[in-house]
């Protein structure tokens, strides 16, 4: 019935279009696809552009603030900086929520592939983007392991030719201050912007406050024929976690909410990276493009979440190289390339307290890894007619682990440690897509695509027990999409629907133990617009329907973590939203209200509790005093709800990440 539903609303909307006025909004530019710039309707494939003009509009605190406004994607927030994300996909945790989406800035990944880290948005550029965007579902064939639910790719800003100077000062009654600065100039035969975000929060709940500093300079310019991009990001967080609340519906609770039950908790990360971007024109048609990089990464903090407590550092350093080649000639494209990267990465997990249950006191890891990544591409292009064209690609992603142990081996608790061992990974991606111009504002399109991942490290060496070593396979998802976007006189909208099927799903239950072979099956169908009403007002919204289910049937002791094919997997909510209107009564005066909506979730993989899901209101405006300052304001969560970020239920318990209470920021920009 919905397949038969959106069928029809596509007719309908092709229909209508023939009539359309067609003097509306330019469509976007993007440039995640193909590394270059290109219109959005000529990629087979759905991508959420989040504007320089809406991230300064939600002025974010939080990726999730402003990442939620694209339909299928659910960053469910945790303490501080801390997340959890799905994009088409369940909120996923552990290895699988590290490795099924990858995080980019400027088209280079923020982690090497075997070592990303599950809150891994904290450690790329949000706050001092140009724009973020979203790709849902497998990338295109430029980008391999981890993109396989979907990607961020980060964009930085640009250098102007203007000396400029533009500041920007936040805050909330909670304690919440945050400094951002850019600037722009001349040097070295180019231009450069640096930007700067210091951010300090006290934290609204008990012992939660944390300290980030984040800095980004660019500088593009000539290097001996080549245009380059050279780009330099260093970040720092220094958090204090709270924990999770236990017990049903605590969040309710204000007092409960905002104590918390994890006071020894922390985070401290460090990382910093360096891209060079060089792009040559050769002969008429042909363009090559090379991307060397350099990246380090360092993160400690407390396993709070999980009995024992343990501390956990693990780090990495790793140089790489992107080379693309493109060549066009008449209807026909031509791309090929190779990434590569080289990575010297760590992990050292100790618990320092007394044992509970298998989670023994002492060393439980301590193990170094070394990766090699190599990882050939092709596409080719071709104009099937004056408005069709047809895209077919194939990446082969090889990733080869050296691991050496540097402790015992054997099995200590619930520990498995592993003797020294080479493992070699290798996976391929065959991409089909197909665009159609219905007219010359409205594109339909189909896509066939696999995404695949090599195991994260942490899935193949921090063993624990009912594991064995060499067990775990890459992990696949194959997905098959029809979509409709562009514009229809002024409105501007895309639909999505997709059907996807993953195989060697490896995940932790609820009760910790590892699931090495799990497999799953998603449809969704979405829905995304911004038009404006009126000479006073304009609407923006993104819907999700979607279903995520196990395919498979695992028993256990436990009715929570036993999984039966065909029951819905936890943390998926069925449906996503949100609504904004926003209304400028004068051309100083802007006001902005907004609906987030997240539907009801299972919390555990043998769906014996659930969340009820929640509504929350928004309410924003800014008030401009000539070109150059405003003062702008938000209040979040308008009418006072009680809610969670984020709800699971686990060893026995059901627990909560409690949403933050009404709260208002105040904040003055300046630019000149």
């Amino acid at each position: 019935m919905r397949c038969l539903t959106f069928s029809i609303l596509i007719t309908t909307l092709i229909s209508n279009s023939a009539q359309a006025n067609e003097q509306g909004a330019d469509d976007e530019i993007i440039v995640t696809a193909s590394r270059q710039a290109q219109n959005t309707r000529e990629y087979a494939g759905s991508i959420s552009v989040i504007s320089e003009q809406a991230l300064q509009n939600t002025n974010p605190a939080h990726p999730s603030v402003v990442l939620n406004r694209a339909a299928g994607v659910n960053i469910q927030r945790g303490s501080g900086q801390e997340h959890l994300t799905a994009i088409r996909s369940p909120v996923l945790t552990g290895g699988a929520g590290a490795g099924s989406f990858l995080y980019l800035e400027d088209g280079v990944p923020l982690r090497a592939a075997g070592f990303s880290n599950v809150n891994g948005l904290f450690e790329g550029m949000v706050e001092l983007a140009s724009k973020v965007e979203i790709t849902k579902g497998p990338g295109s064939v430029l980008y391999g392991s981890n993109a396989e639910h979907g990607l961020i790719n980060i964009l930085s800003q640009a250098p102007t030719d203007k000396r400029d100077l533009s500041l920007d000062i936040l805050g909330n009654e909670d304690g919440y201050v945050r400094l951002k600065a850019g600037g722009n100039g001349a040097t070295l035969g180019g231009h450069y912007h640096i930007g700067v975000n210091l951010a300090h929060a006290k934290g609204w709940r008990e012992a939660s406050g944390f300290d980030q500093q984040k800095l980004q300079i660019r500088h593009d310019g000539e290097l001996s024929g080549w245009s380059s991009n050279t780009l330099f990001s260093f970040q720092n967080l220094n958090q204090e976690t709270a924990g999770f609340i236990k017990g049903f519906e605590a969040y309710k609770d204000l007092t409960t909410a905002k104590s918390n039950p994890n006071p020894e908790a922390f985070r401290d990360g460090r990382t910093a990276r360096l891209s060079v971007t060089l792009n040559k024109t050769l002969d008429s048609g042909q363009t090559l493009s090379l991307i060397p990089y350099v990246r380090s990464v360092n993160l400690s903090f407390r396993r709070h979440f999980v009995p024992g407590k343990a501390l956990e550092d693990s780090g990495h350093d790793s140089v790489g190289l992107l080379v693309k080649y493109d060549k066009s000639k008449e209807k026909v494209g031509m791309t090929l390339g190779l990434d590569t990267e080289y990575t010297n990465g760590f992990l050292h997990e100790y618990q320092p307290g007394p044992s509970v249950f298998s989670f023994i006191q002492g060393e439980h890891f301590n193990y170094r890894v070394r990766s090699l990544v190599l990882s050939p591409y092709a596409q080719i292009r071709n104009q099937l007619g004056a408005h069709t064209h047809l895209n077919i690609g194939l990446r082969a992603d090889t990733t080869q682990y050296s691991y050496h142990n540097k402790i015992n081996s054997g099995q200590f608790g619930r520990f498995i440690r592993i003797p020294d061992r080479t493992d070699t990974f290798v996976t391929l991606s065959p991409k089909v897509g197909l665009t159609h111009d219905l007219s010359s504002a409205l594109t339909l399109y189909g896509r066939l695509a696999r995404g695949a991942r090599a195991p994260q490290v942490t899935d193949a060496y921090s063993l624990q027990i009912n594991q064995s070593p060499g067990e775990i396979k890459p992990e696949t998802l194959d997905s098959a999409e029809l979509g409709l976007k562009g514009h229809i006189g002024p409105l501007r909208m895309e639909l999505a629907a997709y059907l996807m099927r993953k195989n060697h799903f490896f995940f932790r239950n609820a009760n910790g133990f590892n699931v090495a072979d799990g497999k799953t099956k998603h449809k969704g169908i979405e829905v995304s617009f911004n038009t404006p009403v009126g000479e006073m007002f304009h609407a923006a919204g993104a819907f999700t329907w979607a279903d995520h289910r196990y395919n498979f049937t695992d028993l256990t002791r436990s009715a929570s973590s036993s999984i039966h094919t065909g029951d819905p997997v936890d943390t998926a909510p069925k449906t996503l939203g949100f609504l904004e209107i926003e209304a400028h009564p004068t051309d100083t005066i802007s006001l902005a209200v907004k609906w987030r909506h997240v539907g009801a979730y299972q919390l555990d993989p043998g769906n014996t509790a659930s969340y009820p899901g929640h509504d929350i209101f928004d309410l924003r405006g800014g008030i401009n005093f000539g070109q150059n300052v405003q003062i702008y304001g938000r209040l979040d969560n308008l009418f006072n709800t009680r809610y969670a970020d984020r709800a699971d239920f686990a060893f026995g318990s059901y627990r909560y990440f409690p949403g933050r209470p009404r709260t208002l920021f105040l904040g003055l920009r300046y630019k000149g």
